[in-house]
């Protein structure tokens, strides 16, 4: 008789923990997903920026990739706020926020410290982001090994060959939003994007 398998013991290695140099290479909106919270449901603009470790490779030889979601928003209290600050060194302007404003696609190719931290649950050792902050005076980053990727959810901006690249797992998620079913029954315009984040001060990484 046909009997059930044995559940595949899928293993992974976590990313060292400790501080890193580190590099990001993708900014990925996830649009409008449901989260729960101390048990009250919301919906919230999500957003998924990934890091690099040049220094600390995988079997494979590539380097370590870690990621965060971010919730989209520049309240003082916020996460992505806090991250962005601490990694500039500088806390943002009121010019900052709105149109004309900071783009998010320039922390893109950009060096920071990572700290890495490890949490076990389930018998298994996950790592997760604790810090990030600004490379101290001298301290470079190379360039991501990781093609870059930007993926945002509005006609100007959507291109989608860079959706194409994503994982299956982030393509379902983001396909499940408000946002990209908005641009699915549009015109589906293809922005052209960014060239390249834009030319940076010395004293400020982004």
């Amino acid at each position: 008789m046909p009997t059930l398998p044995a559940p595949e013991d899928k293993t992974f290695t976590p990313v060292p923990a400790g501080n890193h140099i580190a590099v990001c290479y993708r900014v990925i909106d996830l649009g409008t997903q449901r989260v729960e919270y101390k048990g009250e449901e919301k919906h919230q603009r999500k957003v998924l920026i990934s890091w690099e470790i040049p220094d600390e490779k995988m079997e494979n030889g590539q380097p370590f990739t870690i990621g965060q979601k971010f919730t989209w928003s520049m309240s003082e209290k916020a996460n992505l706020r806090k991250t962005l600050e601490s990694w500039r060194g500088v806390p943002f302007k009121e010019t900052d926020f709105g149109p004309g404003g900071f783009d998010i696609m320039n922390i893109i190719g950009v060096g920071c410290m990572l700290n890495v931290v490890h949490a076990t649950n389930g018998g298994k050792t996950y790592a997760n982001i604790a810090s990030v902050a600004k490379l101290p005076k001298g301290m470079s980053a190379p360039g991501p090994t990781n093609a870059r990727n930007f993926v945002w959810l509005s006609k100007e901006e959507f291109i989608e060959q860079n959706f194409d690249n994503l994982t299956e797992g982030l393509k379902a998620l983001i396909t499940a939003s408000p946002e990209y079913k908005a641009l699915s029954e549009s015109e589906h315009i293809i922005g052209n994007g960014h060239e390249g984040p834009a030319e940076l001060e010395d004293s400020i990484p982004f």
